[in-house]
């Protein structure tokens, strides 16, 4: 089970961290570029490494991808995005510079690929207005909203999907690698601002990785430490949708 993550760690640079938030929605870190991740709330036991993660060296911290204290997870996956989301990456993934990539989210980038098809999505989102209109959508989450399926739902209707949409904060808590091997009939896309920009992720799986470049990192950072969300970054960052050579959109 551990495959995917020892993969994905092989593929960070060396470097340190400059500087490391865990902040109310969003935790950061900043390598080479600023790497983001959900924070988890209330995720168990506060960190014991509080105040000793500055100036550690990105691989280190990447190791905690792995931790059981998800806050902890969601500093080594923000360690890994701070060393994976660049516009290099982004480059060498899609054979276009970062600009040349339209600035859309995953759902308006699949759009005409899941018309009218089954899709089921892991974790709420806002703005699904278009997506519920035009396919068979189902919601699997752990905390249902109204219309939604609980997520132990998953092991009986995911495998029965056309297309299916997996949140990369699954990567904190462990559950994706079992998520991708319900979806491996399906065309499958690792969306969020947690997305590592890896060509690992492809190898597991994911046909489509709808992840997030942050441009200005100091607005980003800034109000991150101000308790915003994404709604409050998003003019700071721009986001990018990638898929696997040979799927037809």
């Amino acid at each position: 089970m551990w495959d995917l993550y020892d993969h994905l760690l092989e593929t960070t640079t060396p470097g340190k961290a400059q500087r490391v938030l865990a902040g109310l929605w969003w935790t950061a870190v900043q390598g080479e570029t600023l790497g983001l991740a959900l924070s988890v709330p209330r995720s168990g036991k506060e960190t014991t490494l509080a105040g000793a993660l500055q100036g550690r060296e990105l691989r280190d911290l990447a190791g905690l991808i792995k931790s059981w204290n998800f806050t902890e997870a969601a500093i080594g996956l923000a360690a890994i995005n701070s060393c994976l989301n660049t516009p290099k990456a982004v480059e060498q993934l899609s054979g276009k510079g970062l600009t040349q990539l339209p600035d859309i989210s995953a759902f308006d980038f699949i759009l005409d690929l899941s018309r009218g098809k089954k899709v089921g999505i892991i974790g709420h989102f806002p703005h699904m207005e278009q997506l519920r209109q035009n396919t068979i959508l189902t919601v699997f989450e752990r905390q249902p909203h109204d219309g939604d399926l609980p997520d132990t739902a998953l092991e009986y209707l995911l495998p029965e999907q056309d297309v299916v949409l997996i949140t990369a904060s699954t990567l904190i808590n462990k559950t994706m690698p079992r998520l991708l091997e319900l979806s491996r009939k399906a065309v499958t896309v690792l969306l969020g601002p947690s997305t590592p920009l890896s060509p690992v992720m492809f190898d597991f799986g994911v046909d489509i990785l709808g992840g997030l470049v942050v441009e200005n990192p100091e607005l980003v950072w800034r109000c991150l430490a101000e308790g915003g969300g994404f709604r409050s970054f998003r003019p700071a960052a721009r986001c990018v949708n990638i898929a696997r050579k040979g799927l037809t959109l």
